[in-house]
């Protein structure tokens, strides 16, 4: 049963796990201490708190009590840059202990004590393991680490486990927490979640008598944070508003802080309606105050009262950097030696790279250090990671006073910063503009407010920049109700093929009946029944109240029936029809009130009809989702009955398709059959091939709809993958299937002919045209084409593992000449962390 830790730690607990606190040098919160407690005993801990409130702590108390007793650990995180931080933080406050780093992209120290990787890597593992600790399966499925899960392992870390929730990416961490063995132990690091204690009894649930799952939360801010609107204006508006007291009013209400909301939680809607207020007299006078204006001027105010340093975040990779060279006023201290010594230093730290001086010729570099030099400084995706890093870094050498960012920046990036400002308060999400969800804003303004320096964290609006929300809305934004937790949990090709190849061969669908999403079915399914109980009782009702009813049943249908047939009818047809309902109306006198509750009963049994159809549907949607999924496999020949056994084993189509994991599974699998291994591709053809499996983001009147490389033969064998997608999609929606894939995101075009004609740049003077002039044609970010071109080396290494295992000498030795034809000049998978 879960272990719902209270706010206090006990006296008596305190006394027994004293030596453990006393690791640390400063006294522990009690959340804290409940996690140690769980993690000496033996049991799981779930820990949910805010943004600085200390829940790395449990993270290396459990890093260094598993290391003293000789077991290993394995750290995951979501996304690769946290990863190589992690790494960095670690190996630097820890130089006792061996790390090591697998983010696909960076493979390091593969014996370490401590494992640093995605969390898709570990469950890619979990799912390859046969419990034995051998090399033979991590071999074929190209990782570069081994660790004998029964015997070495003893904790997983989960860093930023809400990620659980996360639409696209959710499945793998609920899918990874199922695979792991019920010996190891969790530390699981959350931000506040919806409904911990369920999430937190389902991990507990995994495996019946297991271990017990602590849940240490705290709601407690060790750094509170006020919430602000700002607005800003010019003397213009006063040569227009002549009234004395407006003026007054207007000065009051700009250039200052207006109170939203309170440390405490309690939202101020007279600061609301001033902001409101002063909105309205600068549109009534059409007094338009520019970004630049109002972005000078904040910055100008959190200088002089001393609210640097800041985030500003900004929800467009193209304004951040227009944000950014905005700023034109000082904003370090007048005997700062910052714009004297960055450039020194980050051209130091980009030394220890081998090609460090393309870095230094890279416009963006030039650019990065003219803001730095400002004590300003941008961080969004579109860079390239080695520019990122060196502005993490920068930010840890306390050199940057305002950053702008986007919102990826709030996902567990250390950043020490007294104060966060919103440049606005909606985001694009791919179907349109809206309002931040309430979770998305708390992350973010949770960034302000530095442990032992604050007092109190700021978070600043920029009410000038966009318009206000209603007064609810701006409640609900501000409230910090934690997202819902719902399960992500798909039934998909890759995870039947994972589970033959970790030894199950029938019965599917009780590895799904673990997942949350079996839970969720379950609650419906209870509701359902009790509606269908419900409704019997009414119908049975409704029954018996037709017995005493006036009219003869036979008469009713009658009348029901001329009813129908009035709707089609015309001229005489029609008139004879009304006679008749007329003549059975005359006869007799309660007709239409007993036709009226006969029509209700009607309404009532179809209700319950297709309420006992929802149950029937939800009752055994796992069951269908997996027998469809398997029979689609079956009858492409991916997986075949193996009598002997009575279940199924892979077929050799099903054994390649089993190993891709950054592709469609089925789609490549069977196109590197079909092709013969690619055996007519050229490892330029190849990546142009590759190359639609990336997922860069191009504006949507650049981007291409069909394969359109100048290379015919290349688009003739995309257009077959297209015609497999169009097959596998089809079939789905003819089938009711729900497998997660988006077949209109699988595929894009608008980098074959990009990738083909990098392959191609041998000198540096061809790779620096390339990347300061094509690609930027296209509307394409540096930071983007290197992924793009990273995710093409990482199909690669599936490929690569594929063509191992089957002994395809001849394409193993295109694919191993990929990664030196893309990932090249400064298009690497360098970190500065490593």
């Amino acid at each position: 049963m879960v272990k719902i830790c209270s706010e206090k730690y006990s006296h008596e607990n305190d006394e027994k796990y004293q030596a453990h606190f006393d690791i640390f040098p400063y006294s522990l919160s009690p959340f804290q201490k409940h996690a140690i407690e769980a993690i000496v005993e033996g049991n799981h801990v779930l820990v949910t708190a805010h943004t600085g409130s200390g829940k790395t702590l449990p993270a290396e108390f459990a890093i260094r009590h598993f290391v003293g007793l000789g077991k290993k650990i394995i750290y995951t995180s979501p996304i690769k840059a946290l990863s190589n931080q992690k790494y960095y933080e670690f190996t630097n406050k820890y130089p006792d202990i061996k790390f090591g780093l697998f983010t696909g992209d960076i493979k390091t120290n593969p014996e370490a004590d401590v494992l640093i990787m995605t969390t898709e890597i570990l469950m890619n593992y979990l799912f390859m393991d046969t419990g034995t600790g051998t090399d033979t399966d991590r071999d074929a499925t190209n990782l570069s680490f081994t660790i004998n899960i029964r015997d070495e392992l003893a904790c997983v870390i989960f860093d930023e486990v809400h990620y659980i929730n996360d639409q696209e990416r959710g499945q793998v961490w609920e899918k990874t927490i199922l695979m792991l063995p019920e010996h190891i132990q969790m530390v699981m690091l959350s931000a506040t979640i919806d409904n911990p204690a369920g999430f937190a009894e389902w991990c507990e649930n995994r495996y019946s008598g297991g271990k017990t799952v602590y849940l240490a939360s705290t709601n407690h801010r060790v750094v509170p944070l006020s919430h602000y609107g700002y607005v800003t204006t010019t003397e213009a508006i006063f040569k227009i508003v002549k009234d004395k007291d407006l003026q007054k009013k207007i000065r009051d209400q700009t250039n200052t802080l207006i109170d939203l909301q309170s440390a405490t939680g309690s939202f101020q809607e007279v600061g609301y309606k001033n902001i409101a207020f002063t909105q309205k007299i600068l549109q009534d006078n059409r007094v338009q105050i520019n970004r630049k204006h109002t972005m000078n001027q904040l910055s100008l105010f959190l200088r002089d009262r001393e609210m640097l340093p800041a985030i500003a975040f900004v929800f467009s990779r193209k304004n951040v950097e227009l944000f950014a060279k905005d700023i034109t006023v000082n904003l370090l201290e007048d005997d700062s030696k910052v714009p004297y010594i960055v450039r020194r230093e980050a051209e130091q730290i980009l030394r220890k790279l081998p090609n460090y001086a393309e870095y230094l010729q890279l416009p963006e570099y030039t650019r990065l250090i003219g803001l730095l030099e400002k004590g300003v400084c941008i961080h969004h995706s579109g860079m390239i990671p080695v520019l990122r890093e060196i502005v993490e870094l920068m930010i840890s050498k306390k050199y940057i006073k305002l950053l702008f960012a986007t919102e990826s920046f709030a996902i567990g990036l250390d950043c020490p910063i007294r104060t966060v400002v919103f440049t606005s308060l909606t985001k694009f999400d791919g179907d349109g503009e809206r309002y931040l969800m309430p979770h998305e804003y708390t992350q973010m303004a949770g960034r302000a407010g530095r442990r032992g320096i604050d007092t109190v964290g700021y978070v600043v609006h920029c009410n000038n920049l966009f318009s206000l929300p209603t007064l609810g809305e701006y409640k609900t934004i501000l409230g910090g109700v934690p997202q819902k937790l719902v399960s992500k949990f798909r039934i998909s090709y890759g995870l039947i093929l994972n589970l033959i190849k970790n030894g199950k061969t029938r019965d599917f669908d009780s590895f799904s009946k673990k997942s949350m999403i079996y839970g969720e079915i379950s609650k419906n399914v209870e509701m359902c029944v009790s509606r269908l109980d419900q409704f019997e009782s009414a119908i049975q009702k409704k029954r018996d109240s037709l017995k005493m009813a006036r009219t003869p049943e036979t008469v009713c249908q009658q009348y029901l029936g001329l009813e129908e047939t009035l709707k089609t009818s015309v001229n005489k047809k029609r008139k004879e029809c009304e006679r008749n309902m007329g003549s059975l109306i005359d006869q007799y006198k309660f007709l239409k009130q007993d036709v009226a509750a006969v029509k209700e009963l009607a309404d009532m049994e179809r209700n319950f009809d297709r309420e006992k159809g929802v149950l029937e549907y939800d009752t055994n949607w796992i069951t269908s989702q997996t027998n469809l999924v398997s029979k689609l496999l079956e009858n492409d020949e991916f997986i075949e009955m193996d009598e002997t056994y009575c279940g199924y084993k892979m077929t050799g189509l099903g054994t390649i398709a089993g190993q891709l994991a950054e592709v469609h599974p089925l789609i490549m699998g069977r196109r590197i059959i079909d092709s013969d291994y690619f055996a007519n591709f050229t490892v330029k053809q190849l990546i142009g091939f590759f190359s639609c499996f990336t997922d860069v983001k191009v504006a949507a009147e650049s981007r291409s709809v069909v394969p359109s490389s100048e290379d015919p033969v290349l688009n003739r064998e995309i257009s077959k993958m297209v015609d497999m997608c169009n097959y596998y999609e089809k079939y789905e929606l003819d089938n009711g299937m729900n497998t997660g894939i988006r077949y209109d995101e699988i595929l894009m075009f608008d980098m074959i002919q990009y990738s083909m004609d990098w392959c191609d740049c041998i000198l540096e003077e061809d790779c620096k045209y390339f990347i300061q002039n094509v690609i930027v044609e296209k509307g394409i970010s540096l930071g983007d084409f290197t992924k793009a071109m990273m995710k093409i080396v990482t199909i690669s290494r599936e490929i690569e593992g594929i063509c191992e295992m089957v002994g395809r000498i001849d394409l193993l030795y295109k694919i191993r000449q990929i990664e030196k034809g893309v990932l090249k000049y400064v298009l690497t998978s360098q970190s500065l962390y490593l």
